[in-house]
């Protein structure tokens, strides 16, 4: 939950800048070094310079190129040899939280849904999406059971246990659910949080009050979700280039240490929250530990824009000096809405990205 979108609103091509380089994904030894400026294919590739994701009719990466792309909260896109990934659907968010740039009408392409769990910041959307994509959409028991009350046809819901041995392949990737625990908060966090909003902003219009609780209700508030209805994603390419994508962290549960031991000795591409803890001391006892477990190439946070009411935007500077002093071998960068960050999956260069679109 944070950073309405932030790459700090550098000019022209974020990797163009060598300030920017160093500070989002600066060599620290690990033989992984960002793209510059006229470094072909990535810069020139036209999905790397678009701020339209392919769901949306967006330019496909060429080549070996794989795309990753957050659009807000835990939503990402992946696209990869022609096939679109769409990873959590909450995109009409609540009232006064920042705009995505895009309506949930314009996305129109996918050959799969993920979703970690039914939460309404996560699959508020899932209906619309799965209508206007045709994709199966694949999450744990409780999730499907939403996601059809919802509004999406049974026929087109997978459910999973998430324990490792379920793979779907689409195209040339290779997708496997991993169950894993939601996080927990201290009672009266949120209660606190909204008495912050309600001190520091002004309130909602019965308009806007109105439309953020239609939003809200678009999820499950089963309690099970916390232990039992949580899954992880990994994304396996045919060369063995790995992302492993989670929209909650918690301690891990043993399927998680289950993946981790299978990837070992780490994975090209960590996606993980930096969230719902606003201190970061207490945040980074929950995030630090699976970044440890994975020990990605790149680590891309979400969960860490506000949500208008709920949550804070969480600054990402105490993660990032961690993981820089303590996870040399881990690279960082903090998306902006919608931008590219493209990376490359073979060669010499593997794990060499570019982050474009401005």
């Amino acid at each position: 939950m944070r950073t309405a979108g932030l790459l700090r609103a550098l000019p022209g091509a974020l990797v163009a800048s060598a300030a920017l380089l160093s500070a989002c994904g600066h060599d620290h030894g690990s033989g992984m070094t960002p793209a510059n400026a006229a470094d072909a294919p990535l810069a020139s590739d036209p999905a790397c310079q678009s701020l339209v994701p392919a769901s949306q009719g967006g330019p496909l990466p060429q080549g070996d190129t794989a795309v990753l792309r957050w659009l807000g909260t835990a939503n990402y896109e992946l696209a990869y040899h022609g096939v679109v990934v769409i990873m959590d659907t909450y995109y009409d968010r609540p009232a006064r939280t920042a705009s995505l740039g895009f309506t949930v009408s314009q996305v129109q392409k996918a050959n799969v849904i993920l979703i970690g769990h039914a939460h309404s910041d996560h699959i508020s959307d899932v209906a619309a999406v799965a209508a206007q994509t045709k994709a199966q959409v694949i999450g744990s028991a409780i999730t499907t059971k939403e996601a059809q009350v919802l509004g999406v046809p049974a026929s087109q819901t997978t459910t999973v246990t998430g324990n490792n041995t379920e793979k779907f392949t689409y195209g040339d990737i290779t997708v496997s659910p991993t169950h894993i625990i939601h996080s927990t908060i201290e009672a009266g966090l949120t209660t606190q949080l909204a008495a912050l909003y309600a001190l520091d902003a002004p309130p909602l219009t019965a308009a806007e009050q109105q439309q953020h609780d239609a939003v809200s209700a678009r999820g499950s508030s089963d309690p099970n979700i916390i232990t039992q209805g949580t899954m992880g994603f990994t994304f396996t390419f045919p060369n063995g280039f790995r992302i492993v994508w989670f929209d909650s962290v918690s301690n891990p549960s043993p399927e998680e240490l289950q993946l981790a031991t299978s990837v070992a000795p780490g994975v090209d591409v960590g996606i993980f929250p930096w969230t719902p803890h606003p201190i970061a001391e207490t945040q980074l006892g929950y995030t630090f530990q699976h970044l440890q477990l994975f020990k990605p190439k790149l680590f891309l946070p979400d969960h860490h824009d506000a949500i208008w009411g709920a949550w804070l935007d969480n600054g990402l500077s105490p993660l990032f000096t961690k993981i820089r002093d303590e996870l040399p071998g881990t690279k960082y960068a903090e998306p902006l809405y919608r931008s590219p960050i493209c990376i490359r999956t073979t060669g010499n260069s593997r794990d060499e990205f570019y982050m474009g679109g401005t």
